[in-house]
Order: C-alpha cells, then structure tokens, then sequence
C-alpha cells in the first residue's frame, strides 16, 4: 500500500489519508514560511541498510546490491589462492622499499587476490612509498604509526566498500592491511572469532591491524565497511586559475612534500627539458605531457646501461608500470608536484596531490601476458564516477589495467559490466534509479519501474516471481530539504526477500502514482525481508499532498515489484 505526504509551507505531514489545510473561504492561506531548510551534509540517506541491527547488511552500488560478506572461512577450494596477511612467506604481503630494475620486457603471469567489492582491481594499495634515497631506492618517509579511528558517518562524497581477507594475528604484532585509498575510513568491522582490533596506518598511509589482547592467537577473518572520497578514484585538476607545478609545490603541506637528492633533480631536468616542461608551466600543459609520455613507455629489451637507471628508463621510454610509475615518480616530484609510488602484487600505479583535490590515483599502464584474479567470485569492479580525461596512447590502452588481454577468474558478465561507460550504467558511487544521489552516474535503465501509469510498463517474465513490497511505517512529519524515515517489507510467497534493492518514490496523491518524483533514494532489505532508512524531502519540492510508493528492480531471479 501507499501512504500520503502532504507539505505545507515547509512542513511535510504523513499519513493514512490525505490533510487538508484549513483557510478561510473568502483569504487567501497565507504561506507563513518559504525558507529552506539546508540538506543534512553528513547523511548518507538510503545507502546503507542495517536492518534494525546497527551492522549493515547490505548497501547499493550503482546498478548492484552488494551483501556483507560471510564471516564464515571460505571453503577448502575458495581459500587455496586467498593469501593470509600477515603469515611468514606470504608473496603479497607489504614491502618496505622499492628499487628499480632493468627488466623491462614483458611481465610473465601475474596473480591478483581480490579483498574488496566492489573491487578496484588492478588498484588495490599494498605499498605506499612517499621518499626517495640518493640510489633511487623508494621508502616511507614517515614510519611512525598513528590510530585510525573505527566509526563514521559517510557521505555522498564518498563511495563504499566492503573489506573481507584472512589475517594471522598475535598480541601487539602490526599486520599490514590492503586500502582502497588513502583516505580510506573503516566504518565498522566484525570478526571471526570475536576479537578487538586497533587500525593504523604510517606517513604514506599505508594502513595496518593489531589486537592487543593477549589471547590474540592464529586466523581470523575480518570483514570490514569502509568508505573513501570519489574524487581519488575519478582523478582531475583543480579548477584554479593560473595553477602551476610551483603553486603547487607552495600549496602542499610540509609532511607530503618529497625531498630529493640534487643528482636526482638534475637528471629530472634533462626529461622536463625533453617534455618542454618546467615548474612555471602551466599545470594542465605540464601534467598532460608528463601522463602521455609516461604511458607511452613499452615493454622491450632494456636500455644500454648507464649509471643512472631513471635516465636509461626515461630516455627508452622501456618498462611495464613499475618503471614507468618509478620514473614518473621522480619526474612529478622535481617539478614540485608531491608524487607517490604505490604497487601490489600485481600493478605499480602513482598517487598525485593536488590542492583542492587531494590525493589522485593515477594509472599509467602496464604489460603482462597473463593477469589471474582469485577471489573476485560474486563481486562487481568499481566504476568510478568520471573517466580518466588525459592522454590515452595506444601502449596504454591496450594494458592489462584496462581489462584487455588474458584475464582469468572475472566473468564475462564482470568485465562487460565494468567496461560501459557512465552514460550506459551508473557509477559505484550512485545509487537508487537514475544513479541519482552518488553525484555521478548514468541515465535509467529498462529494470526498474516509477509509480507513474503513464510510462512504458515493464514486461513480467513468467517463470520469475514476482515480489510484494509494503510500507509499515512512515514518519508522519517533515521539512523540506530534512529526511523522512520510512520502513517496510518485500516478501516473496509470504516469506521475507533479503538482499532486495528497493527505490522510494514520491507521487502527488490522489493520481494514482502519475507524475512521480525522481527517487528519493534505494535501500536494501535484511535477512527477514524487511528494510529502513531515511530519505532526504527535495528542497524546492511544490507544497501539495503527495504519498510515498516502493518499487524494485528486476534482476536474475525476480521481476521488478511495485507497492500497492
């Protein structure tokens, strides 16, 4: 069933039927108030659904619905290529420092553990470096550890995750933890068994786990949901007039500008030199030459020798994305632009600061010949919400990091899904129909339905079954531009469907669901079928009586549903 929203000045009332406001018959109602009363910024609306529980069952990502993941250990075929953090001789654990090598042909066979979904494969930060020694050898400038505190309430701005791996744990022993971002906030976290952890993480924002409890003892599996701003992933520059590599480098706070040996900057001047580049320049002509030349390096027999490997890389345009994300690295930074390294097991990408912006990830490319994903079963790839918009060379698009060439363990389904563009599916970042509330995303989609007649109907497949979703209770008052909590249920055969998306609508009352608003937002039902959340009045919604109507989108085993 529906229920009825009425707004009045800037009051939204609730209920089984319709209000009517009282007025004299020979005046006019006089509107007592018309301010608007700002969004809340710190809400996240209808992203995550918790049903009742305070622990997130589920949340929504684009076009999918992605559960929590089971706390249980995978089964006995699952586990064999999941690594264990932490564990003595793990290959994928995290490094301390990174040198430089002359291997520039084609990688071999490179193996990728999948711990996060939606997944930001090959993007996962194992190893963050942040200084550089005299020899080219990258560090972390910053080792002190600080706390990372645990809770928070996301945003819009930002966009979720779900973490889940295996670490081995003893009292007081630090385990390096894979990130999403550097920004990257834990929300909440489970465990199996139950322990206490403390999250940190050092200077380059490499982030760590610990349990200080001194029965601490063997493997546990962590699931974690955390968030991270979506501009890191979505890299641009800033909009500031005038900017340059030395603006810049004036802008940046001390603890992330990279000192550098002088030998090391002179050989950086010999490739600004080549590039026509110097910190003067302006920053989209300097940036947009230093991406392009950098991805255009190509796997090939390395370079004549030299005493200086940057030079022998820079000048053979050699290497696969360790070399070009090493020498990238040097060349942003003597120009004054505070540069990262950061590499996992199977992909070497850099992080650029940027005022405004903060923290960018920026791929420069790769080449192997085999790329193999374990874990990534039943995940979505993370769709960030724009596209890369510099230089594209052929040696760069025809790279592993942009899911060509041979790659197993994703589906076809997975990385057809991953490769459409934003006008063809919505962003991980958007959610509900429209990819509306995620600031990014695409247009609708055929799955989904409004409450409005007058549109196309959505055909039934017969051999799906067809869910019935209800409200059971709605808040029966509002402000404009303030949120209504609304709960309900989505049953199938009279037994409660978990893990649904299920997108709420506003429709004038009285018309039967025509001319219904863009949705308010999408939630995701619990184990018992049953949902909750809180949804933002549009600021400049027309006063009138208006009732609030569910619908659902199709999927693989259910057609769509539309409340009553």
């Amino acid at each position: 069933m529906s229920k009825r929203l009425v707004v009045a000045g800037s009051i939204a009332i609730v209920g089984f039927a319709i209000v009517a406001i009282a007025q004299t018959p020979d005046k006019k109602r006089p509107v007592i108030h018309e301010d608007l009363t700002a969004p809340v910024a710190d809400k996240a609306g209808p992203m995550i659904s918790s049903g009742g529980s305070g622990v997130p069952t589920a949340f929504a990502a684009g076009d999918k619905v992605l559960p929590k993941p089971a706390l249980d250990h995978p089964s006995s075929d699952a586990a064999k290529g999941e690594p264990v953090y932490g564990k003595a001789g793990m290959n994928m654990d995290r490094h301390t420092g990174m040198k430089p090598d002359n291997k520039t042909g084609t990688d071999g066979t490179l193996h990728y553990a999948s711990v996060f979904n939606p997944d930001v494969l090959p993007f996962k930060r194992m190893s963050a470096f942040d200084g550089v020694s005299a020899d080219y050898t990258f560090k972390v400038a910053h080792t002190a550890l600080v706390d990372v505190t645990v809770g928070g309430v996301t945003d819009k701005t930002r966009d979720r995750f779900w973490g889940s791996l295996t670490v081995e744990l003893a009292p007081g022993k630090d385990v390096a933890l894979p990130s999403v971002a550097p920004d990257m906030r834990i929300l909440s976290y489970e465990t199996k068994p139950a322990v206490r952890l403390r999250f940190e993480k050092d200077g380059a924002d490499n982030f760590f786990v610990r349990s200080d409890e001194s029965s601490t003892s063997g493997s546990y599996r962590l699931v974690f949901l955390a968030d991270a701003d979506a501009g890191y992933f979505a890299p641009q520059l800033p909009a500031i007039k005038g900017l340059t590599p030395a603006k810049v480098a004036a802008r940046a706070p001390g603890e992330i500008k990279v000192a550098l040996d002088d030998r090391i900057r002179s050989a950086a001047r010999r490739t600004h030199d080549r590039l026509g580049i110097d910190a003067d320049t302006d920053l989209n002509v300097a940036f947009n030459k230093m991406v392009s030349y950098f991805r255009a390096f190509s796997a090939k027999d390395p370079p004549a020798s030299s005493d200086d490997i940057y030079r022998d890389l820079c000048d053979s345009q050699a290497g696969v994305c360790r070399h070009r994300s090493f020498a990238f690295v040097i060349t942003a930074n003597a120009l004054g632009i505070p540069t990262r390294y950061v590499e996992n097991e199977a992909h070497a990408f850099v992080e650029v600061w940027f005022p405004e912006r903060g923290w960018q990830r920026i791929d420069l490319g790769g080449a192997a010949l085999h790329l193999e994903v374990t874990g990534a079963e039943n995940k979505t790839l993370h769709r960030p919400r724009a596209e890369d918009p510099f230089a594209k060379p052929v040696e760069y698009r025809q790279n592993y990091t942009q899911l060509e060439g041979d790659i197993t363990g994703l589906t076809k389904q997975q990385l057809d899904d991953k490769r459409k563009s934003l006008d063809q599916a919505p962003s991980s970042g958007s959610f509900g129909p429209n990819g509306g509330g995620g600031g990014g995303g695409a247009g609708g989609s055929p799955d989904r339905i409004t409450p409005d007649p007058t549109l196309p109907a959505v055909t039934m497949d017969p051999k799906k079954k067809s869910p019935h979703l209800m409200i059971t209770l709605a808040d029966t008052s509002a402000y404009r531009g303030d949120m209504i909590h609304v709960e309900g249920k989505v049953d199938v055969g009279g037994k409660g469907l978990p893990d649904h998306s299920v997108d709420v609508y506003l429709a004038p009352a009285g018309e039967n669901g025509k001319n219904s608003l863009p949705s308010l937002g999408r939630v995701v039902t619990a184990a018992d079928g049953t949902f909750r959340g809180d949804f933002e009045i549009p600021g400049r919604i027309e006063l009138a009586s208006y009732e609030i109507y569910l619908s659902s989108p199709e999927d693989a085993s259910f057609n769509a549903g539309l409340s009553n």
